[in-house]
């Protein structure tokens, strides 16, 4: 009986380690709105490998550059850049507004099948509506 020779290495391609400069380049691209088969392209992978080790930069991507460039406005303002500062006053002036506008908007509760068809039957005017209820003559005290 002879014994095969142990495989030191599996064939084919090398499993893929994706490095810091590929991980930012992902939330750059998420950022400014590509999608993952045009970022998986641009890395020279596969987009099921590009889930597959980059799912938290796909995740939170934007809102990691968003707050980067936010940090960055903020560092302007305070070194006195009046661009910087009127662009932060914008950003909290649209964003109270926004907040404003959800607190108005009050959503009604979603009915279900026999609540819609019981208000339904409440509203049914013309010819089928139902008679309305006898008056009493006598008071009864």
């Amino acid at each position: 009986m002879t014994e095969k020779p142990k495989r030191s290495s599996k064939g084919g391609r090398p499993t893929y380690r994706p490095s810091l400069e590929d991980r930012q380049t992902v939330e750059e691209m998420k950022f400014v709105g590509e999608s993952d088969n045009m970022i998986a392209r641009a890395l020279r992978i596969d987009p099921d490998t590009l889930r597959k080790h980059f799912a938290n930069e796909l995740a939170d991507g934007h809102a990691q550059r968003r707050k980067e460039i936010i940090g960055l406005l903020f560092k302007s303002a305070r070194d006195g850049n009046v661009a910087a500062q009127k662009k932060l006053e914008e950003m909290g002036r649209v964003s109270a507004a926004a907040d404003a506008v959800k607190a108005r908007e009050s959503k009604a509760p979603k009915l279900g099948k026999k609540e819609e068809q019981q208000i339904a039957a409440q509203n049914v005017a013309g010819k089928f509506a139902p008679p309305m209820p006898p008056k009493l003559v006598v008071h009864n005290k």
